[in-house]
Parts: C-alpha cells; sequence; structure tokens
C-alpha cells in the first residue's frame, strides 16, 4: 500500500504500532472497491496495536439517499442497510481467505454501534453550532459541496445533506470505541476538507470555542493511502 500523506502523525508513529487501526468504507465513494478493502485490511492487520476494527457508516448514509434521490425516510434506511450488508459480507469473503490468526485481530461494527454517550455528546454540540455559528455552518456546507456537486441540488438540499458530516464529526475528531478499545488512526484514498477541520479543531486552531466545549480524550490520525 502507497501512503502519501501523514495527517497529525508520521510514518515512524504508524510503524511503530502506536494506535488501533479503523477501517472505516464509504458506501458512496466509489474508490472502495474489493482491491482497496482487502488491501487496507492486510496492512492494518500487519501495523495496529491490537486489533483493528472495520466500520461500515450505514445509518448516517440513509441521509444521502433520502435527499439526493429523493426516496421516503424508511425507504432510504433499508438501502442504506442493505448496502450497509453487501459490505460487511464482502468484507467476512475477504477475512475468510486469510488465517484464523489475522482473523481474530478484526471486528466489524455498524454505525449505531459507536454511538456512545460521548459520540452523542459531540453530536449535539456541532448540531447546536450548525445552528447558531454561522462561519461553522459555512465550512460545513463548504465541506458537503466538496463532496456532492449537483445542478439539482438547493441551498436547503446542502444543509440537510449537512447531517452527515455533523454526525461523522466526532468519528473523525476522536475515533471509535469498540468493546474498550479506542481505535485512533484511519487510513482513506484522499485527503479532503473535512480531515483539514478535524485536525484544526483537535487542536483548537478553528473555532476554538468548539474545541473547549468539546473535551476531546482522543484523537483520530489520518494517513491518505492507496494501492501499490
Amino acid at each position: 500500500m502507497r501512503i502519501a500523506t501523514y495527517l497529525n502523525t508520521t510514518e515512524e508513529e504508524t510503524l511503530a504500532k502506536k494506535f488501533n487501526i479503523v477501517v472505516g468504507i464509504s458506501l458512496g465513494n466509489k474508490d472502495f472497491t474489493r482491491e482497496l478493502i482487502r488491501d487496507y485490511l492486510l496492512w492494518a492487520i500487519e501495523n495496529t496495536k491490537e486489533k483493528v476494527l472495520v466500520l461500515i457508516p450505514d445509518k448516517i448514509h440513509s441521509v444521502n439517499y433520502e435527499i439526493k434521490n429523493g426516496y421516503k425516510k424508511e425507504r432510504a434506511c433499508k438501502l442504506s442497510t442493505r448496502e450497509g450488508e453487501k459490505v460487511e459480507k464482502m468484507v467476512k469473503d475477504i477475512l475468510d481467505e486469510l488465517s484464523p490468526e489475522k482473523r481474530s485481530i478484526v471486528s466489524i461494527s455498524k454505525w449505531e454501534e459507536i454511538e456512545t454517550d460521548e459520540y452523542k455528546r459531540m453530536v449535539s454540540i456541532f448540531y447546536n453550532e450548525f445552528k447558531n455559528n454561522t462561519e461553522f455552518k459555512n465550512e460545513i456546507i463548504g465541506i458537503v459541496k466538496e463532496n456532492i456537486k449537483s445542478d439539482k441540488l438547493t441551498e436547503i438540499d446542502y444543509e440537510k445533506l449537512a447531517i452527515y458530516v455533523l454526525e461523522e464529526l466526532p468519528f473523525l475528531i476522536c475515533g471509535a470505541e469498540s468493546d474498550g478499545i479506542v481505535y485512533c488512526l484511519q487510513p482513506y484514498p484522499g485527503i479532503s476538507k473535512i480531515d483539514h477541520l478535524t485536525v484544526d479543531l483537535q487542536d483548537g486552531l478553528r473555532f476554538p470555542d468548539i474545541t473547549q466545549k468539546l473535551s476531546i480524550k482522543n484523537k483520530l490520525r489520518h494517513i491518505e493511502a492507496y494501492i501499490q
């Protein structure tokens, strides 16, 4: 695997296996082919501290179907759940190709499983800031527009699509916790505005008042990684 960028971590820290690795699989990103997911898993198994978590954002992905496709909420939720199940099966099929020893350190979580009380507290802060902080709201809308470009979407549509970003931010800032283990290094095929925002929020470089409210305990590290 080729690592192009280390964001708020270093090659030395990564090779020293300082972090438990989370492989977050975007359901709407076509870069996440079977080949990429397999490479990420193999790399993560070799470079993680103890365990590897595969995270499937099924729940928050439903808003994309709702706004971009015009589906009713119930249909959008069912479709995102079904897409998540397809990815989960693919991951399990890949893991079945590996030795029992390697399989044993990998867990798979759906989004709802990482929604701890701390996660929900942070989500509430972000929703409140989106409602009352115009500068923060504009930043989030800019992130949405960077990832979703369409002549058919209105400003109201972009505001609704911002739900995905607001619900994802706590993970991108603090990582994920599962069974008492904190996963705080994520490989991803690209670095974008949201990654730079999360690092700035971690360090209080932008929106320091929000950083203070978040009381961040753990920091997710980001690496930009591609198939070799």
